[in-house]
């Protein structure tokens, strides 16, 4: 698995992926969870510093609970930020959520994406970030 791990900036620091979960990803019942439901993703090639910036938005956002919506509950079980490039990096990001349910995904998506791109330019790729959902099932 070394030789798919890429070079990110001018440190040549090497990134695979990046896991945040919350509590309710414990090895007791938390794999449950994640199969109950899914993750929604934005895959794309990413600078490091926007890689960066969108990471701890997210990151940010699901341990202060602000992409959680409180009209539909707490859903969330964590992100998760991978290089899936084979040649250059190519970087998907995930909400892992416990429900399939259309509503919540969708009030989730549109708070994830105005979280992910707080403070980006308007111009950049995560500006108007288009996730898709994937059941884990």
């Amino acid at each position: 698995m070394e030789n798919q791990k890429k070079e990110l900036g001018q440190r040549a620091r090497l990134l695979k992926s990046i896991v945040c979960s919350r509590k309710a990803l414990s090895l007791n019942g938390g794999i449950q969870k994640i199969r109950l439901g899914g993750s929604g993703f934005f895959r794309s090639h990413l600078e490091p510093d926007m890689l960066n910036l969108s990471w701890q938005n997210l990151v940010l956002g699901v341990v202060g609970e602000t992409i959680e919506d409180p009209s539909v509950g707490t859903h969330i079980n964590g992100a998760r930020v991978v290089d899936k490039g084979k040649h250059y990096p190519v970087f998907k990001i995930e909400l892992w959520i416990d429900t399939k349910d259309p509503t919540v995904r969708e009030k989730l998506r549109v708070r994830l994406a105005e979280a992910i791109s707080s403070g980006l330019p308007p111009n950049s790729k995560l500006a108007n970030p288009k996730f898709e959902w994937k059941d884990h099932s």
